[in-house]
This record gives structure tokens, C-alpha cells and sequence, in this order.
């Protein structure tokens, strides 16, 4: 889930609306703190305009990466700032993040987000609490990126009224 960093590009006299995601570079043994700018047309740019494809392709890749490893040296080209990571814990997941990206993508266009479904589907499932509807909340709550989940919910309750319907504690 972003928190609504707005950008835009202009093409052909045209402005395509975007928002911008922070995740890893990892140039040969470097890595980079960057901004993956995501935009209406589903262009992605990560040091390089893709379309989502080629976004996932960079992913699976490691060119766009959520971790470091240990005793990565990390950048952060606009201020100049280096340094070395150590005990390093990241909560999102690549996966995840292409999840996440992709769901910015629907957002720009008007679409539902898969948070967006999973509370229609938690709704349908309270007025007909039955195994179907649990079964599609199960799939709308396993659709939505894990790290977003906890936006699911209320600012106390998170994503517990999910996880209790679905006995999901694990997440």
C-alpha cells in the first residue's frame, strides 16, 4: 500500500499519473535505496521504464530486491549517504512487493485493490457466513500482500477480525 506518493510523466503533451514505491537497486555488489516509480499505463520504472513483465522479470532477477543481505554496502545516491548493513530484518517480501505494485497499478486505474475485495468479501461473508464465502474471503485475504494486511482492518485491530474468521495466526 503506498501512502499516496504522487508523481506524474508526461508523453506525448499527455500526463499519466503515478506513485512511487521505495525498494533495492542491486547494482553488481551494491545496492540502492531508489524510488520504483509505478504509473497508470502500468509502466514501471526502476532505472529503466519496463512494463510490469519485465518489473517481475527484474524481481525474480534481483535487480529490484526488499532484502540486503548482510553486510551489504547500501546507497542513497541523492544525498550521498553510504553505508554498510548489519542485522538487517526486512518485513516485506519480493513477492509481496510485486503484489503490492501491482495492486497500485489497479488503484491508478480506478479498479478495486485486492485489499479493496477482500473487504467486500469479508462483508458478504457476515451476511451469509457459510463455507463458500469463508472460502472466498480465504482467497481475497491470501491475494492482498501480507505486509498491506494489516491495513485491513482498523488502526487497533489490524487484520484480526480476518485471521480469527480464517484461523490464519501465522501471518
Amino acid at each position: 500500500m503506498s501512502f499516496h506518493n504522487t508523481i506524474y510523466r508526461i508523453v506525448d503533451g499527455v500526463t499519466i499519473p503515478g506513485v512511487f514505491l521505495q525498494a533495492f537497486i542491486k547494482n553488481g555488489e551494491q545496492y540502492f535505496i531508489t524510488e520504483i516509480k509505478v504509473y497508470k499505463d502500468g509502466r514501471i520504472d526502476c532505472w529503466g521504464m519496463v512494463d510490469f513483465d519485465g518489473f517481475k522479470e527484474k524481481v525474480s532477477k534481483g535487480w529490484i530486491t526488499t532484502h540486503l543481505s548482510e553486510g551489504a554496502r547500501v546507497s542513497m545516491m541523492v544525498s550521498g549517504l553510504n553505508f554498510t548493513a548489519y542485522q538487517v530484518k526486512s518485513r516485506v517480501e519480493e513477492q509481496e512487493f510485486v503484489k503490492e505494485v501491482e495492486d497500485e497499478i489497479r488503484r491508478l486505474n480506478g479498479q478495486l485493490t485486492t485489499g479493496e475485495i477482500c473487504r467486500q468479501k469479508l462483508t458478504q461473508y457476515k451476511h451469509e457466513p457459510n463455507e463458500t464465502n469463508k472460502q472466498y474471503l480465504r482467497q481475497a485475504y491470501d491475494a492482498v500482500p501480507k505486509h498491506c494486511r494489516i491495513y485491513l482492518g482498523d488502526m487497533d485491530d489490524k487484520d484480526w477480525e480476518y485471521r480469527s474468521i480464517l484461523n490464519k495466526w501465522s501471518d
